[in-house]
Order: structure tokens, then sequence, then C-alpha cells
């Protein structure tokens, strides 16, 4: 029952539920799940304990310690988790969360020209910042050591962003991992929609690889549609992989 993505989070049962919707919350015993008690429990800790280290509230970090420290699976989450069943009378949605792996490096070379930038010094939140265009086609951010790794695909980069987090395969071999930092504080826009609207696809036609390949298809038209979405993640290195 518990998968990476939600284990990351919490143990507990979430449902999405639409905005304008009355949901009722029912609190559940563990018994009440089913699969529970044959799930891979120390598999979710094992996430768990990867994540966790990036929430800093203070009770948070008390957790996380615990975890870490040879606790039971099972008894982690049944001891410190609570199962709530949400309900608003429609047809309940699950979604899903990955972490792309990516092959990249730390430092620039002709195969790896896209940087992965930190958050830059001069961003307020809440403030609008430069545009996707501005940050890659000006030298506003070069050279003052903001760059984390470096990419080979301004693709992998964009979906990078889209996604928020993700793990970083080294030539070597070795990961790092990151994780969503800020953003400049643009509107975000569908590339995808974007393609719709030119008649290029229909839309159940769209998806992550079509795009992909779209683009590599057509680089120069192809970076004028990214630059379309304006919206721009900077990332943070997270050390636990």
């Amino acid at each position: 029952m518990i998968r990476q993505g939600l284990a990351g989070i919490c143990s507990a049962l979430l449902l999405a539920v639409p905005a304008m919707a009355e949901p009722t919350y029912t609190f559940l015993d563990y018994s009440d799940l089913d699969g529970w008690a044959a799930d891979d429990h120390d598999a979710a800790l094992t996430v768990f304990t990867n994540t966790c280290g990036d929430i800093t509230r203070p009770e948070w970090v008390r957790l996380c310690a615990f975890a870490k420290d040879g606790a039971s699976a099972r008894d982690f989450f049944e001891t410190f988790f609570q199962p709530v069943l949400i309900e608003d009378g429609e047809p309940m949605l699950f979604t899903g969360y990955y972490e792309p792996e990516i092959a990249g490096a730390l430092t620039q070379s002709e195969v790896y020209q896209y940087p992965i930038y930190r958050v830059p010094p001069d961003l307020v939140n809440g403030r609008t910042y430069l545009s996707r265009r501005e940050i890659d086609e000006t030298d506003a951010l070069k050279n003052k050591s903001l760059e984390i790794a470096w990419l080979a695909d301004p693709v992998d980069l964009f979906f990078l962003q889209v996604q928020g987090s993700g793990r970083i395969r080294l030539p070597n071999g070795d990961v790092i991992r990151v994780g969503y930092g800020g953003k400049n504080g643009r509107e975000y826009s569908s590339i995808g929609q974007a393609l719709v609207a030119r008649g290029i696809y229909k839309s159940h036609q769209v998806s992550a690889d079509v795009i992909r390949s779209w683009v590599r298809q057509n680089p120069e038209e192809g970076q004028r549609l990214l630059w379309q979405n304006e919206s721009y993640v900077f990332f943070r290195e997270v050390n636990e992989v």
C-alpha cells in the first residue's frame, strides 16, 4: 500500500478532492487498510529516512532522527502516523510522484552544457525575477558559483524543473540528489498545451516523451517553445540519496 512517493510524505491514506468540495474525514486504524500487514514496511522506512531531512521543523527533525535510529519500520509508522479517509461523494483520484534520474556532470564540457542553478542570492520570494529566456540568454547567473551540476539536454533540465526534484548520475557512477529551492515568481505555462494550440498534436497525443522528441527534432523552434514557459525553478543539493 505504501509506495515510494507516498512513504516519503507520510503513511496516511491521502485522497485528492475537488477544491470546492465539502470533504469528510474519518480516522482509521491500520487494521482497516487492506494489505497493510503484508506490505514492505522496511522499504517504506528507507524512503522516508532518505527524504525526511528536507523538512527542518524541530518536531520533524526529532522524528527523522528516531526513524534513522534503528526503529522497527511497521511500529514506527503505526506509532507516529494516523490513516485518514477523506471523502466527498465523488470518485477518488490518486496521483503519483517520481524522481527522474538524469546523466550529468559537476563541470561544464562539450557534452554537458546546461546548468542546474542554485537559488540566486538576489532572488526575493514574492517578487518577479528573471524570465527563463533572460536566464538562458544573458550572463546574469553565470560565473557566480551557482551551478550545482550540468546536463546534456535542455529538455531534461526543463522537465527536471517541472518535476521539482531528481537525481543526477555523474560519469563516475556517483549520484547527487537535487530538490526544489525556489522559483522566479513567473506564471507557469504548459508547453504541451501550446503544441496543441498550434495544431501540431491533439491533446491525447501529448506526453513528456512526445514533447522531448519534438523539441529535439526542432531545436530552434523548440527552444522558443521552452521559453514560452517563463517559470524557472532553482534547486538545492539534498545530501542523502
